[in-house]
């Protein structure tokens, strides 16, 4: 996040507006990384050479989802943090919110209060479904609800020379989940 106040600092002062569609977020260990766009859509993951030691079969999968976890909590305070420096880039969209005293305050309030009630409603009436996206190498499945990844998994007899082929399957599974994929891999559970 230092980089990114960097960027920002360097664009206050008349330099270019910081590039920030690429967040990269590590797993506890470090060995397990993901990159995110600046809304949080995965653009790429990745295991480090020493994967196998510091997350092994059984952990894997958890690692690739908690760096993609660690990527999105940056690519959310990234906002934050471009305004505190007074950048707002294109992709910031500022809407002035009416306060007390404006022309409508109340009205407004009461529509925006009788919309998050309907939202509510909506949800607790329809719980989101629950489903499997499996990669095409069958040996990443993401266990999502809604647009929600709750949980990851491999398949059995992993071995540390199949680092690239879990990581080509999670890739496609997180495409699957954001609607990028490919047909038929999203399965219900």
């Amino acid at each position: 996040m230092s980089e990114v106040e960097l960027l920002a600092v360097q664009a206050r002062g008349g330099g270019r507006p910081p590039r920030l569609d690429r967040i990269a977020g590590p797993d506890r260990t470090g060995t397990a990384f993901a990159v995110v766009d600046a809304v949080g859509s995965v653009v790429d993951l990745g295991l480090h050479p020493g994967w196998w030691v510091a997350l092994g079969p059984i952990r894997v999968a958890a690692g690739l989802l908690e760096a993609v976890t660690s990527a999105r909590a940056k690519a959310a305070l990234v906002p934050f943090i471009l305004r505190r420096y007074d950048h707002h880039p294109s992709s910031i969209v500022v809407i002035k919110q009416p306060t007390p005293g404006d022309d409508g305050f109340v009205g407004n309030a009461r529509g925006r209060i009788a919309e998050a009630s309907r939202l509510i409603d909506e949800s607790v009436e329809q719980p989101p479904a629950a489903r499997v996206i499996t990669g095409p190498r069958e040996l990443f499945r993401l266990h999502v609800r809604g647009g929600r990844a709750d949980r990851a998994e491999v398949a059995g007899g992993l071995t540390a020379a199949d680092a690239d082929r879990v990581v080509a399957d999670a890739r496609e599974a997180f495409a699957a989940l954001a609607g990028h994929g490919r047909d038929g891999l999203a399965s219900p559970s």
